[in-house]
């Protein structure tokens, strides 16, 4: 049973979250069709999650010269995206935070005897950010890719983090909440299963080939 105030699914409150799904989800998605789909997802993901970064009241001269409340971010989330994959979603978040840092981590999945071992090969991260950290990824499958990077955001000295994914696996959440008490999920869908290749059933294919619109060799 998930702590629900821990998981946002946003398809079941958004019927636009539903609408960006049926475009994500099929096959027959054009490239440009796929990233734009990709990049309105991580709008929403960015404006549905912002309750959970701080706010203070800032008071503001309107044009008629009146005084209105209204809020200001106290800080910048870290945008941190997993690469490639995360590239077309991240442009969603940026237009929403243009101010926001940036960290990239690419990582490769090696799968033996019908498991997963993930290494983190490229990082590009803060020495130090006390403050509150996004991790995107189109989709949260295993959790082992996301686990290695809140590993890593942990060290850097992250108070928060909010995982923004697509579509999540129901093993993928478990095994992350069975591992870290201080993580919020934000996700459009939470899909069942996944396949003998570990990807999410019935889910949206390779996040990373499609958005890139290249499959590697």
């Amino acid at each position: 049973m998930y702590n629900l105030a821990k998981i946002k699914v946003l398809g079941e409150e958004l019927p636009i979250a539903r609408y960006l799904l049926k475009k994500l989800r099929d096959k027959n998605t054009s490239l440009s069709e796929f990233r734009k789909a990709m990049s309105n997802a991580g709008k929403i993901l960015a404006i549905e999650s912002s309750r959970e970064l701080m706010w203070r009241q800032e008071k503001v001269i309107t044009p008629l010269n009146q005084e209105a409340v209204e809020l200001e971010l106290i800080n910048q989330p870290l945008l941190v995206g997993i690469l490639g994959a995360a590239l077309p979603l991240m442009e969603g978040f940026i237009d929403i935070y243009p101010d926001a840092p940036i960290g990239l981590v690419a990582a490769k999945r090696n799968e033996i005897y019908g498991s997963i071992n993930i290494d983190i090969y490229y990082k590009r991260l803060p020495e130090r950010y006390d403050e509150i950290a996004y991790l995107i990824d189109p989709m949260l499958a295993t959790g082992k890719t996301m686990d290695k990077v809140i590993d890593e955001l942990y060290k850097r000295g992250i108070k928060k983090i909010i995982i923004a994914s697509v579509i999540s696996s129901k093993p993928g959440i478990n095994y992350l909440l069975s591992l870290y008490d201080n993580l919020v999920i934000y996700s459009l869908s939470i899909d069942n299963n996944l396949d003998d290749n570990f990807f999410i059933i019935p889910g949206l294919g390779d996040a990373g080939d499609r958005g890139l619109g290249i499959e590697p060799h």
